[in-house]
């Protein structure tokens, strides 16, 4: 058995549900494996040392349904930083510019946490919005509407870790994100502005510079 993107059916919808109840899963079971229930199995499979791929074979289904992560328990919503929660919600939301003169009002609003304060949804959000998911968590961001601005943002990490602020370079310029997990290829970022929508995208190991996350600077205190 392996339950993938594209796929629908029973089997999937227990696997929704199942994430619902470990806090990961944001939406209603359908039984429709889209890129929201990946981003869940993903970030499950990360935090229990499986081989994130995305995909629920024998193995990821194993330690599903047995509910216990090596050493403790499965990690819960409580358990991820309130800025990832947010770009989980916007993921399962499908947040995406709108075509012709109109203008998203959230793009918008992700444009009015910088100080270039862009009016419109085609100018470049992906600063713009981890900005928005950072000062609504009460976390200070960049400011600033340049993805390269993150590059001295809080601390840098030696690993990615589930919601840590990822800075790339990308042609004409860079891009950032958040961290949702890695593979051999490359990291998988939950980001904006990605094929003009808020959606998951693995990016090559080559164009990944930094992992940044908050520091106490920035408002962020780490669980006691």
């Amino acid at each position: 058995m392996n339950l993938k993107q594209g796929m629908k059916g029973s089997e999937v919808k227990q696997v929704q549900i199942k994430l619902q109840e470990l806090g990961l899963f944001h939406g209603t079971p359908r039984g429709n494996f889209g890129p929201v229930t990946e981003a869940a199995v993903r970030y499950f499979q990360k935090s229990n040392g499986l081989k994130v791929d995305g995909i629920v074979g024998p193995n990821t289904w194993a330690k599903l349904f047995q509910g216990k992560a090596p050493g403790g328990e499965v990690p819960r919503t409580k358990d991820l930083p309130p800025w990832f929660l947010l770009a989980l919600q916007d993921l399962h939301r499908g947040v995406k510019e709108i075509p012709g003169a109109e203008d998203n009002p959230y793009i918008v609003e992700a444009h009015g946490h910088t100080s270039l304060a862009a009016k419109d949804d085609e100018t470049p959000w992906c600063s713009s919005i981890v900005c928005l998911w950072m000062e609504k968590s009460g976390i200070r961001s960049t400011r600033s509407a340049a993805a390269a601005s993150w590059r001295t943002w809080g601390r840098e990490l030696e690993h990615g870790i589930p919601g840590c602020v990822v800075v790339m370079t990308r042609t004409g310029g860079n891009h950032v994100g958040l961290y949702l997990g890695e593979d051999s290829q490359g990291v998988y970022m939950v980001g904006g502005n990605q094929d003009n929508m808020i959606c998951v995208r693995r990016y090559p190991w080559s164009l990944i510079t930094n992992f940044r996350y908050p520091t106490e600077a920035e408002g962020w205190r780490e669980a006691a």
